[in-house]
């Protein structure tokens, strides 16, 4: 994936008071009634509730920012203050991002992708120490009074292996679709969920697998996918390859232009997770046929509103999944981005899933 650099940004409360007004009297002969110029008191603002800690084991995205944004927006908006922390999806940072925040007065954590091997420990620990956590795509055993968020990822892959495979057949490519496949397997726990919907895809006839291309993250991700497609266009002619599916649209940099310089946009492509990148590819790209998603920004506002009903006492259930939506170049223009989505789909931009009664409550204190 592209490194671009993400600001870690953070918000802060600020509590003013006003000072009294004073009285004064009419000069001699003044025309001005003789009255008490009386000021009220502003109301003192509400204190802070706390701060917030949001960890993510991935790069620097537009995904990423956009997660970032919702929990910090509604962080801010319940009363805390937020810091955001990023991995670069080394797990050994992120082990040192979660200890470092253990030893610092966090009240809440979000938790992004932590791996199977520490996140139970990591977040056990925090939970031990009062701090209460929402996970996201993480893997390993789940922690009692957890909430671990997730996308459907299953409906993802379906989404938009479906586009693919109609697509492809619309120019004249029969089941099994033959298609090429990127993905990191053993890594990212979601990505190996949607690489089981492709096996069974495989089994019932739909698909076959041409190459399965697994970058390697700790390099130049670009150059790799864009050689490796490469090198496939020129081993198979046209009519050999019906589709190309990733699963993380960040790995179509180098797919799409490789495609595209070998003018092989014949080639049905479909990927999951949606950004500002991913809305003009589609608009741009026509032989770009779905982008399936869940809007990181919502992930991220229903993680914070989770942390917060368990800080405030109310039972929240142990698994949330969030469900995917279709998006095609044909639902949108070239003025869209991530802020314009709510207008073509429903629960982007903002939701109502656990605005609950407490949650408005707190935030009506810090409305002001």
């Amino acid at each position: 994936m592209k490194r671009l650099l993400a600001a870690a940004l953070a918000a802060t409360m600020a509590i003013t008071l006003a000072a009294c007004g004073s009285t004064a009297a009419p000069a001699a002969g003044s025309t001005a009634p003789a009255a008490e110029a009386a000021q009220e008191e502003a109301a003192p603002a509400a204190e802070p509730t706390g701060k917030i800690a949001v960890i993510r084991n991935m790069s620097a995205s537009d995904h990423t920012t956009q997660f970032f944004q919702g929990c910090i927006d509604e962080g801010k908006a319940l009363g805390y203050t937020v810091d955001t922390f990023m991995s670069d999806q080394d797990d050994t940072k992120m082990q040192d991002l979660m200890n470092q925040c253990l030893n610092k007065d966090y009240d809440i954590w979000i938790v992004s992708h932590a791996n199977e091997g520490y996140q139970n420990e990591l977040v056990s620990k925090a939970v031990e120490k009062g701090i209460k956590v929402a996970c996201f795509d993480c893997g390993g055993e789940h922690v009692p009074g957890v909430s671990y968020t997730s996308q459907n990822d299953r409906s993802l892959s379906e989404i938009s292996l479906d586009a693919m495979i109609e697509t492809a057949k619309a120019a004249g490519i029969q089941e099994p679709v033959p298609f090429v496949e990127i993905n990191i397997l053993g890594l990212i726990v979601p990505f190996d969920t949607r690489h089981a919907v492709i096996e069974e895809y495989e089994a019932a006839g739909k698909i076959k697998t041409i190459q399965l291309i697994s970058p390697n993250l700790a390099s130049d991700t670009y150059s790799q996918i864009n050689t490796a497609v490469s090198s496939l266009l020129k081993q198979y002619p046209e009519g050999q390859i019906g589709g190309l599916w990733a699963a993380s649209s960040g790995f179509l940099d180098g797919a799409i232009d490789a495609i595209e310089e070998a003018n092989r946009t014949e080639i049905a492509v479909s990927a999951v997770d949606i950004s500002n990148t991913e809305i003009q590819r589609l608009v741009e790209h026509p032989e770009y046929c779905c982008c399936a998603a869940v809007d990181p920004y919502v992930i991220g506002v229903v993680d914070v509103r989770l942390a917060v009903l368990n800080s405030l006492g109310v039972e929240t259930p142990e698994t949330v999944v969030l469900e995917a939506v279709k998006v095609s170049g044909e639902d949108l223009t070239a003025e869209d981005d991530m802020s314009t989505l709510a207008n073509h789909f429903e629960d982007f931009g903002s939701t109502d899933l656990y605005d609950t009664d407490e949650i408005k409550e707190l935030r009506a204190k810090f409305a002001n």
